[in-house]
């Protein structure tokens, strides 16, 4: 006990040496600011570059809106409460793969609306959108490095507000969106036309092509195509193409938080941001992420590391294996079985006499409420006598022959068989044979 009681004290004064030094040596990381070189777009994020405030609004404006932290396949197989709107905010922290796209595009095939919001979307997306050729030609995207996306000024330098090129659900109420300087220019191209190089003609289409299946744009500003809706099978998808519009840095300006809550909710339905490509996956530990940048993490794997090592410390030995000790095995019988053995060979006749005549006498007047110390032959032969049919004098002369040879009259092994079988008659006629030491007779 005061072994494993020095190992636990052991165990906390190392924790505690480890917790000092873990802190004392940790040196808070700053928080790294938001740069559109970098950017974060998670909904979780409340800096330049994040859709926290747009998210809020949203949500405290009672539209039905969530947070998507589950893989694309669960899109389609979500049956409870089915998403209506994806909105992708890129570009994302952690890449689509081919399997992902595919998956995400046959849930829009089934009517479902994607809504892409960035400046650059991966080619492997666009090339689901077959029969068009969607590009996003980017602008000024070299001078973007130094730029605070948090600084109006710096963002929509020398930008002026797009504005709506025809009426529908995504432009109404709208009267102006303010871009970034860095917003890109989306070109659809007909894959089997030819592309004129201005903003609507770049949308041409052939003439066997109805206008409604064709792609539309919304929004132009400064020569540029900023918001454009293409039909895909039963659904549709939405580029804007400055996800600065959607921004913390940028919601505020003038109509572009009408503009984003009229992309988001045309639908109708349950509006889903994409988080999990964001990095906060389902499958991610909440509780290290919570931990992390703290000395928390490395604390508790330092103690599970030397818990490890005294459990592997403790269950090995360090010499020859010390044999358990042998407990007594031998059981009453086996030793009464020893003993009339060792008298037999010994010929200790009045020995065994002693042993089977003190043990009747006991047993005996026990069963006629007398002191068997103080009991003779002759009151214990007549007691005996009253009980079973035989003669007192018989048994009297038996029990002193008992007596005189226990105190060490000569006999012999016939005599003492005799006066054994005699004394186990006599034992069985009384019911004493089979009962326990110091048991009365009922």
């Amino acid at each position: 006990m005061r072994q494993k009681l020095t190992i636990f004290i052991g165990f906390f004064l190392l924790l505690v040496i480890l917790i000092g030094l873990n802190a004392a040596t940790y040196v808070q990381r700053e928080k790294t600011p938001d740069t559109e070189t970098e950017p974060n777009r998670s909904t979780y994020n409340s800096g330049g570059t994040g859709t926290q405030a747009f998210y809020t609004l949203l949500f405290e404006t009672g539209r039905n809106v969530t947070r998507w932290r589950s893989t694309i396949d669960v899109l389609r197989t979500e049956k409870r409460d089915p998403v209506t709107t994806f909105v992708i905010m890129g570009p994302t922290r952690r890449p689509f793969d081919e399997t992902e796209w595919r998956q995400l595009f046959e849930w829009v095939n089934e009517g479902g609306r994607l809504v892409v919001a960035d400046r650059a979307p991966p080619p492997e997306m666009t090339a689901f959108i077959k029969g068009w050729d969607i590009k996003h030609n980017t602008n000024d995207l070299e001078l973007i490095f130094g730029i605070d996306p948090a600084d109006r000024k710096q963002m929509t330098d020398g930008m002026s507000a797009s504005r709506p090129v025809q009426p529908s659900l995504f432009t109404r109420n709208i009267n102006a969106v303010q871009t970034s300087r860095f917003a890109s220019h989306i070109s659809a191209v007909w894959k089997g036309g030819q592309a004129a190089g201005s903003s609507e003609d770049d949308l041409a289409y052939p003439p066997e092509i109805a206008p409604y299946d064709a792609p539309v744009v919304h929004l132009v500003g400064g020569q540029r195509n900023i918001l454009t809706d293409i039909k895909y099978g039963s659904g549709s998808v939405v580029f804007l193409a400055d996800p600065y519009v959607l921004s913390n840095g940028g919601i505020q300006l003038v109509d572009n938080a009408r503009l984003g809550i009229n992309i988001v909710t045309a639908g109708g339905g349950l509006i889903a941001f994409d988080e999990y490509h964001q990095g906060f996956g389902s499958n991610q530990n909440r509780l290290l992420q919570y931990f992390a940048g703290t000395p928390v993490t490395a604390i508790f794997l330092q103690v599970a590391l030397v818990a490890g090592l005294i459990l592997i410390s403790r269950s090995r030995r360090f010499a020859r294996p010390i044999p358990e000790p042998e407990p007594d095995r031998l059981s009453k019988l086996e030793y009464v079985s020893a003993m009339a053995e060792l008298q037999r060979r010994t010929k200790a006749y009045d020995l065994a006499i002693e042993n089977i005549y003190g043990e009747f006498r006991r047993r005996a007047s026990n069963l006629f409420g007398l002191d068997s110390r103080a009991t003779g032959p002759r009151e214990l032969a007549t007691k005996i006598a009253e009980r079973i049919i035989a003669e007192p004098d018989e048994l009297e002369g038996v029990f002193q022959r008992a007596e005189d040879i226990a105190h060490g009259d000569a006999t012999n092994r016939k005599e003492t068989v005799s006066i054994a079988a005699l004394l186990r008659e006599i034992e069985s006629e009384l019911g004493l044979s089979g009962s326990h030491a110091g048991r009365t007779h009922k």
